[in-house]
């Protein structure tokens, strides 16, 4: 794996070092170096952050443990400090290690290897929930009311489901249909969530099977349905284009 990371440190002669650090370290590639804390602080609240930060503590514009509190959880820090009385205040914030200045390579090496384990444990608990979800989802059965019979209707066969009045039509991946005396809401709030959406108030879709869409219409399945409601598609297309790029 690969950890983007970032460098705030107000003197550039350090600045220099780590990222000369940085270079000699594959697994890491940087993302941007800072002297100016200000500076990183627009780029968090913009949402521009990157996965590892090596952020000294003392600094004239801000001070380095008030700036970690404002990344997100998925961010983790290295303080790197010429004080060792900061170290207790790195380790409130949930620091991933401190690097007490003048600072080895080899300390260096070290404390990007913790950051190398902790991402990398994260990265398994996240496809553990994934296989779970993908699981649970293939796995789950819709039971319906038809006629005077109790119909099962795996989720994973469902391309798309359509309103009518006090029924709800159930469109299959192989085009098959079947009308059940149900309403919209209660039907979608039967399905996961991730995975499909009521983009107008007759019409629920599976997210992926999407083919096109507009702010007015969209294409599934060879058919052409009206939207009221894109967020959920532009979500999905936004979530198709990182994961392409990554």
């Amino acid at each position: 794996m690969t950890i983007t990371c970032s460098i705030v440190e107000d003197e550039p002669l350090a600045l220099r070092m780590l990222e000369s650090y940085v270079r000699r370290t594959p697994l890491l590639v940087l993302h941007k170096s800072y002297l100016d804390a200000e500076l990183l602080q627009h780029d968090i609240e913009q949402g521009d952050v990157p996965m590892l930060l090596f952020s000294d503590i003392r600094m004239p514009q801000i001070n380095g443990i008030e700036l970690s509190r404002m990344l997100p959880p998925t961010t983790k820090v290295i303080f790197t400090t010429a004080y060792s009385r900061y170290a207790l205040d790195g380790f409130k914030v949930n620091a991933l290690d401190y690097l007490l200045k003048p600072i080895s390579y080899d300390d260096f090496a070290a404390a990007t290897e913790k950051a190398r384990i902790w991402f990398e444990k994260e990265e398994k608990a996240s496809q553990a929930d994934r296989m779970l979800n993908e699981g649970l989802a293939t796995s789950q059965v819709l039971q319906l009311k038809v006629e005077r019979q109790t119909v099962n209707i795996p989720v994973a066969d469902i391309l798309r489901i359509e309103g009518l009045g006090d029924y709800v039509k159930i469109i299959r991946r192989d085009g098959s249909k079947t009308l059940s005396l149900m309403r919209m809401k209660n039907i979608l709030d039967m399905l996961p969530q991730d995975q499909f959406s009521r983009v107008h108030k007759s019409h629920i879709v599976r997210l992926s099977e999407v083919t096109s869409f507009d702010k007015s219409h969209l294409t599934i399945g060879g058919e052409t349905l009206p939207v009221t409601n894109s967020n959920a598609l532009v979500n999905q297309e936004h979530n198709k284009t990182k994961t392409t790029l990554t």
